[in-house]
């Protein structure tokens, strides 16, 4: 069972669909490919990878896994090895692909490449509104005040509304693509207000520290490397703003045909959370070395989480990602409406 409580826890869009429709092209000689026909395709790929049945599940020898190398879920599990301790005695193993954010993880998923990881709230959103078959299968406790924007130490900027006709750094279809959303909202401003500059994490970084952007939206870690140096200040964060999540997403057929392996996965990212509430600086020393990050850094960070849990999905947290599909589309960020129940899975009891 999954714990109710642990403590641990740019590519635009055109591109993007232009992308997904190229590969369809690609698969079918030139002719689009129905859910129907993709799903046969993935039923006729995964032949050689059965090994077994066992109850409604098919069993397979491989799980492949994607995770964000900044970020806390799923590192410790990884460099813990966990999980491929429990899944050794069914033959299964574990391939670890590493992600600097979330929207190329849901394109690795839509190549078929990917069965499940962890990513923030907007990533399968846009993947959803793109025609990607992505499941929700879990989520995060929310925690706005990793979420952040921040300015140099001596800005003038004070306010939100400072930032008005100013560059700001930010990862597009990312969490902070939302939180600049909702901040600007808060402040009767939009994203016309203000000049996005879409970059990866360490792009903006550099940007930022460069001085060529005048804000620059991150979260924890980063936040809390940028806040120990002295350099940086915070401007606003997500705390009763834009409170989000992350997720656990899965392929659909991964999930119908190996709800087993979901489970196991759920479970041991669980445990290893517990284990790190009662081990703070060895969870520290630990995500130094699987992020680079330094270890203080890390406990620097953990001061402002709440507990952290991994909690499977239920109605309060579908109408939360509702919300946030809702206002993507109200600001054409998204191309049609999506419903998030719709890609919600609920295990069976």
């Amino acid at each position: 069972m999954i714990a109710s409580h642990a403590w641990l826890f740019g590519r635009s869009l055109p591109s993007f669909i232009a992308y997904l429709l190229l590969l369809a092209a690609t698969l079918t000689g030139c002719a689009p490919k129905t859910e129907s026909a993709q799903n046969t395709q993935t039923t006729q790929n995964t032949q050689n990878t059965k090994v077994e049945q066992a109850s409604s599940n098919v069993k397979q020898t491989e799980v492949r896994i994607g995770y964000q190398k900044g970020t806390a879920f799923l590192n410790i599990v990884k460099a813990r090895g966990s999980l491929e301790k429990r899944l050794q005695p069914s033959g299964v193993t574990v391939k670890w692909s590493e992600f600097a954010q979330g929207p190329p993880m849901m394109e690795a998923m839509n190549a078929g490449a990917v069965d499940i990881g962890v990513v923030g709230a907007p990533p399968p959103i846009f993947a959803q509104a793109a025609g990607t078959p992505v499941v929700y299968v879990a989520s995060s406790l929310p925690n706005g005040k990793g979420q952040v924007i921040l300015v140099k130490k001596d800005s003038p900027f004070r306010t939100v509304t400072d930032l008005k006709g100013k560059k700001v750094a930010v990862g597009k279809g990312t969490a902070g693509h939302y939180l600049i959303v909702k901040v600007l909202e808060s402040a009767g401003l939009t994203l016309k207000d203000i000049q996005p500059v879409y970059l990866l994490p360490p792009e903006a970084r550099a940007a930022f520290e460069g001085g060529n952007v005048d804000a620059w939206v991150t979260s924890d870690p980063r936040y809390a490397e940028a806040e120990r140096t002295g350099k940086a200040r915070l401007l606003a964060n997500g705390e009763k703003v834009a409170e989000q999540r992350s997720y656990f997403i899965a392929t659909r057929p991964f999930v119908d045909k190996h709800s087993d392996i979901v489970k196991v996965i759920l479970d041991e990212q669980a445990k290893d959370e517990e284990w790190a509430k009662s081990n703070r600086k060895e969870t520290a020393k630990i995500l130094e070395t699987a992020t680079g990050v330094k270890a203080a850094n890390w406990e620097w960070s953990f001061e402002r989480r709440p507990n952290f849990g991994v909690l499977y999905m239920n109605d309060q947290i579908v109408n939360e990602q509702q919300q946030m599909a809702d206002l993507f589309y109200k600001l054409k960020l998204i191309p049609k409406p999506v419903q998030i129940k719709e890609a919600t899975w609920i295990p069976q009891s």
